[in-house]
C-alpha cells in the first residue's frame, strides 16, 4: 500500500475509541494523528533509516564502471554482478550488493538495467536513455552503439524474477544474492519489511503510545497492526515473527502493493469509518448506523472491484501470464521502492 493509504488507515484505527476521539475535540487535538503516525511508521523506518545502516558487500556504480570513451560499460557491469552471485555461492554466505542510479543533473538520470536470464543462467545489463526525475524519456537519447553485457553465473538463477529492473532516479535498489543449495536466489530490498513489519515493533509502539496514555497504547499498536496486515494482503510479505525469524513470510498474494483500486478503496473505507466514529461519539449521532455502513462503504467497494474484475476481463482477449508468487513478490518490491522515494 502506498503512504496515504497506510496513515489514513491508522488514524481510522485511533478513531475506535472514544477517549481518543472525545480527547481530539477538547485537549489533544493530535490524538487520532498518532494513530496516523504508528500506521505510517514501518515504511518511514525502512525506507528513511534501515536503508542507510545496510552492510554491503559491493556497490555497483556504472558512473564509474566505464569504456575508454567514458560512456558506462554494460559487460564490465554485468561481469561484476555476476561475480558476486558466484561468490555467494562459493563463499556459502549472503552477498549485497547495491545498484546505484546515474545522475547526469538536477533532474537528469541516465536508466539502465539488470535482466536475470533464468534460462542461459546469465545476467543482462542494458545502458538506456536519458529520463527526467518523473521517469520520462528523452527521445534518441540512448548512445549509439552501445549493446548489452552478457555475464555467465556458475550455477544456476533460483526462479524469481525474469523481467527487466530498471534503475534510473534517487538511490537505487539493492539486492541480496543468497545461495540455496545448487542455485544461487535473487532477493530484492533485503532491508525491507524485516523487524520494521512485525508483532515486535508494533508491541514497542504500543509501548510508546502507553506513555501518554493505555489507550494510546492498544491505538497505536493496532495501527502498526494493520499496516501490516494491509502489505501482508499482497505477495511481498514481512517477517512477521522477528527477532525469531529472519526472513520475510510470503504474503497471501490477495493484491500488489501498487495496485490502484486496492489504494483507493483503503483510503475511502478509512476516510467514511472515520466520519462515522466520529458520528457515533458525538453527543447527537446523525448518520443512521447500517445504511452508512451499507450504503456508504460497503456497495462502493463490492462495486468497484466487481467493476473492475468485469473490465479487465472484456479488456483482455487472453489471460495476462500469471507471475511465480516469487517473481510477484520481487515486482512489489521493486513498486514499493518507486512510490515511497517518489
Amino acid at each position: 500500500m502506498k503512504g496515504i493509504a497506510h496513515f489514513i488507515t491508522g488514524v481510522a484505527v485511533a478513531t475506535f475509541f472514544p477517549e481518543i476521539v472525545h480527547s481530539a475535540a477538547s485537549d489533544l487535538a493530535f490524538g487520532p494523528v498518532l494513530g496516523g503516525i504508528a500506521g505510517l511508521l514501518p515504511d518511514t523506518l525502512d525506507f528513511k533509516f534501515v536503508r542507510y545502516f545496510e552492510r554491503l558487500d559491493d556497490e555497483i556504480d556504472p558512473a564509474q564502471i566505464t569504456r575508454a570513451d567514458g560512456h558506462p560499460d554494460p559487460q564490465a557491469i554485468a561481469e561484476r554482478i555476476a561475480a558476486a552471485m558466484n561468490r555467494a555461492h562459493a563463499e556459502g554466505r549472503p552477498v549485497k550488493v547495491h545498484l546505484h542510479t546515474v545522475r547526469l543533473g538536477a533532474d537528469l538520470w541516465r536508466q539502465w538495467s539488470v535482466t536475470f536470464d533464468l534460462e542461459r543462467n546469465q545476467v543482462v545489463v542494458r545502458i538506456g536513455p536519458v529520463v527526467t526525475t518523473g521517469q520520462v524519456p528523452f527521445v534518441a537519447s540512448e548512445i549509439p552503439g552501445l549493446g548489452e553485457g552478457r555475464a555467465q553465473v556458475a550455477v544456476p538463477i533460483l526462479h524469481t524474477y525474469d523481467a527487466e529492473t530498471r534503475i534510473d532516479i534517487f538511490s537505487g535498489p539493492s539486492l541480496t544474492f543468497e545461495p540455496a543449495g545448487e542455485a544461487v536466489e535473487v532477493i530484492f530490498l533485503p532491508w525491507h519489511r524485516s523487524w520494521s513489519h512485525s508483532f515486535f515493533l508494533a508491541l514497542l509502539v504500543g509501548g510508546v503510545g502507553t506513555l501518554i496514555a493505555p489507550v494510546y497504547g492498544v491505538a497505536m499498536a493496532l495501527a502498526a497492526l494493520a499496516h501490516i496486515a494491509e502489505d501482508q494482503l499482497g505477495f511481498m510479505g514481512s517477517n512477521l515473527f522477528f527477532p525469531f525469524t529472519r526472513k520475510r513470510m510470503m504474503g497471501l498474494k490477495l493484491l500488489r502493493s501498487g495496485d490502484a483500486i486496492p489504494n483507493f478503496l483503503a483510503v475511502w473505507v478509512s476516510l467514511t469509518v472515520i466520519l462515522l466514529n466520529l458520528d457515533r461519539f458525538s453527543p447527537t449521532p446523525l448518520l443512521p448506523f447500517w445504511p452508512y455502513v451499507l450504503g456508504v462503504i460497503v456497495a462502493p467497494c463490492i462495486l468497484l472491484i466487481g467493476g473492475s474484475a468485469l473490465l479487465n476481463r472484456l479488456s483482455r482477449r487472453r489471460p495476462a501470464p500469471r507471475l511465480r508468487p516469487q517473481a510477484a513478490a520481487a515486482v512489489e518490491a521493486l513498486d514499493e521502492t518507486a512510490q515511497v522515494e517518489i
